[in-house]
């Protein structure tokens, strides 16, 4: 007669077993059961040799050598014992009991693989005295094992020989045409009890489950749910638009918004800011309980840039008038200390009455700056009127902005018509450019700074206006005054107030954050990284791009990446405007340049400065960048500063400029010419 042992760690597990093969091999097999619990002596040389785990193959290994065959069981869980799993909290901390460490690491391989992998699991079997404190413990058939202290118990039973190990057996005993079809029948009852048992859970639950997803991910924010201690429980798919998958998965709260961040402080606000790699998000966190116990945090997070757009757009629709001013000072985005310097010191000028000059680069946001200020004011209820004197000719500007009477000319309306000042009443008027004004022009804008009255073309009143002025230019007046192109009279009258705006390459920090901001402008969907639509490379060159024409730069650059990129790719250096690269080159030809002159920047200044009678910051910059020598302004106003302790150079007001003095020439002339 063929025999058939069968060894296992314990007795409970031996017992099934044997019963189990008993039951399909019937008499014309002899099974026979051993457990290492109860010891044995024999080695053993049967026609099949049965090891219910990968551990006992360990331990028996050289007493089955000659066996014909040693089958290693597949085990798996039975149907009865399923549904009470099913009623485990997912991250619940169980204790798994069985009868040794080893059987105790097979137990929970196994829950794992038939998919129960979301429980905390921690071993106990006998001889332990220290192990966690669970208040549910799973037992594959050992329940006696199980500490009295521990209230919930599952008994999921002896696990038994699954279907292919039987199969494995009865094809090595040449059994499968007349034992086959018992086995592959009670196979088929299972599963169809199984079934039976989980059919009616599942129709519950499968339709809400696909509703809640759906509706979750179809949330106009990004949802991530959480445990008190910051375990992440579930997130939606616009979640994944901030942080990777993977990252949810693996980290928790803290890891993600940064250890300062605290969900009891978050609770407690309506909405929390939070900076997370330069993105601005709004985080508000709702609690979840039950019977006074938290269930779950859920916080929903909104991109701050898309809501001031959707807030602008807002705004947009709300105002009627013509002349309006649609921007204010929270939208000079900035991180940077001296952006917020000049922010704070617009916002003091715009208390005022007086003229305002506006200096400062082309794109650098001189008339949102003006509109701020305007909205700043107490005129923000009044017309705010924006003219381009470099976008109109000159034979027009006068009647642009004066107005002119019916018939001062051929094509005049019938009728007349107001000027720009006179729709700037009780308002501001916005003149950008004004350094491309021409002189003829001047001399009349001049008379309605002192006036306070405009007069038609082809008029003989006096109109009088009650505007404010701030004008802008990206030309150095003081030189052109110098020069003789604008009028050293009018350049005081506006003079009043000046401020500068900053190019966006001395405020590199803020490079990033525009970016993003720009693409939630142009992108029809709601950006959470630069990464969704650049590479590595590409970001990397953007972020040290010197922007020669600033903000306004980069916004058609940004325009340009929303339109080129495809539909599920991002683009790269290579694919960038071939004029922004050669940009690129230059910079660092030109910071060569810098870095073989041999000269420090202090000198460089000094040595300009040391060439003119009298010359301007603005002026300076645009020296050094003739000789190659690359220096934003704002360093070379420190610069200036420290030239001057130094006694160097003396700082004169008007038109003048810095000029050097003795000290200065001795120092150009012992270190710079020698």
């Amino acid at each position: 007669m063929r025999t058939i042992s069968v060894i296992s760690l314990g007795e409970n597990t031996l017992h099934s077993v044997v019963e189990q093969l008993r039951r399909y091999l019937g008499e014309e097999v002899d099974v026979r059961g051993f457990s290492v619990e109860r010891g044995f002596d024999e080695t053993f040389d049967d026609d099949i040799v049965v090891l219910t785990g990968d551990t006992i193959y360990r331990l028996v290994y050289e007493r089955v050598q000659t066996a014909k065959k040693v089958i290693i069981a597949r085990r798996a869980l039975r149907y009865e014992f399923i549904e009470p799993l099913l009623s485990i909290n997912d991250n619940e901390h169980v204790l798994l009991v069985n009868d040794t460490e080893d059987s105790c690491a097979e137990a929970i391989d196994q829950l794992r693989r038939h998919g129960f992998d979301s429980f905390t699991y921690h071993p106990y079997y006998p001889g332990m005295s220290d192990y966690a404190p669970c208040s549910v413990a799973i037992t594959p058939g050992e329940p006696h094992l199980i500490p009295k202290r521990v209230q919930g118990v599952i008994d999921i039973g002896t696990r038994q020989v699954d279907i292919t190990t039987i199969t494995e057996v009865l094809v090595e005993l040449g059994m499968l045409e007349t034992s086959g079809s018992l086995a592959s029948a009670e196979y088929v009852k299972d599963i169809m009890n199984v079934t039976k048992q989980l059919s009616s859970l599942n129709q519950r639950l499968d339709y809400s489950n696909f509703l809640n997803m759906t509706i979750l991910d179809k949330f106009p924010k990004a949802l991530l749910f959480c445990g008190e201690a910051g375990e992440i429980t579930y997130f939606n798919e616009k979640m994944t638009h901030i942080f990777h998958e993977r990252e949810m998965r693996e980290f928790g709260i803290q890891d993600l918004f940064g250890e300062d961040f605290d969900l009891t402080e978050a609770y407690s606000e309506r909405d929390h800011i939070v900076h997370v790699r330069d993105k601005t998000l709004i985080t508000s966190v709702e609690k979840i309980e039950d019977h006074e116990q938290v269930i779950t945090y859920l916080l929903e997070i909104e991109n701050y840039d898309t809501f001031q757009q959707v807030d602008r757009e807002l705004r947009k629709k709300m105002k009627s008038s013509t002349y309006t001013a649609q921007y204010n000072f929270e939208h000079l985005h900035t991180r940077n200390g001296a952006m917020k310097e000049m922010i704070g010191l617009a916002r003091k000028m715009a208390r005022g009455q007086s003229t305002i000059l506006i200096q400062g680069e082309s794109g650098t946001g001189k008339e949102i700056l003006a509109q701020s200020i305007h909205n700043e004011s107490a005129r923000s209820k009044r017309p705010f009127v924006a003219v381009n004197l470099a976008a109109l000719s000159s034979s027009i500007l006068e009647s642009e902005l004066f107005g002119y009477e019916s018939g001062a000319f051929t094509g005049a309306h019938k009728g007349g018509k107001k000027g720009l000042f006179e729709e700037a009443h009780t308002g501001t008027i916005f003149m950008d450019e004004i350094g491309d004004a021409p002189l003829e022009l001047q001399v009349k804008l001049l008379r309605v700074l002192q006036e306070g009255a405009v007069r038609k073309v082809g008029g003989t009143e006096q109109i009088p206006v009650d505007v404010r002025i701030i004008a802008a230019t990206n030309k150095d007046l003081e030189q052109q005054v110098r020069d003789g192109s604008f009028r050293e009279d009018l350049y005081y009258r506006l003079n009043i107030l000046p401020i500068e705006t900053i190019p966006i390459r001395e405020r590199r920090e803020d490079i990033s954050p525009l970016l993003q901001y720009y693409l939630n402008h142009y992108a029809e969907e709601e950006v959470y990284d630069l990464s969704q639509y650049l590479d590595e490379g590409a970001i990397s060159f953007l972020e040290n791009h010197p922007w020669p024409g600033n903000v306004r730069e980069l916004m058609n650059v940004v325009e340009y990446i929303v339109n080129m990129r495809s539909v599920s790719g991002k683009l790269s250096y290579d694919e960038l405007p071939a004029y922004l690269k050669r940009e690129g080159a230059s910079s660092q030809g030109l910071k060569k340049v810098v870095q073989s002159s041999g000269l420090s920047e202090e000198e460089e200044v000094l040595f300009m400065i040391y060439r003119k009678f009298g010359i301007g910051r603005r002026k300076i910059v645009e020296g050094l960048r003739q000789k190659g020598v690359y220096i934003g302004e704002g360093k070379v106003k420190s610069i200036i500063y420290s030239l001057k302790d130094k006694g160097w150079i003396e700082v004169n007001k008007g038109v003048r400029g810095c000029t050097i003095t003795e000290e200065g020439r001795t120092y150009i002339k012992e270190h710079v010419n020698g």
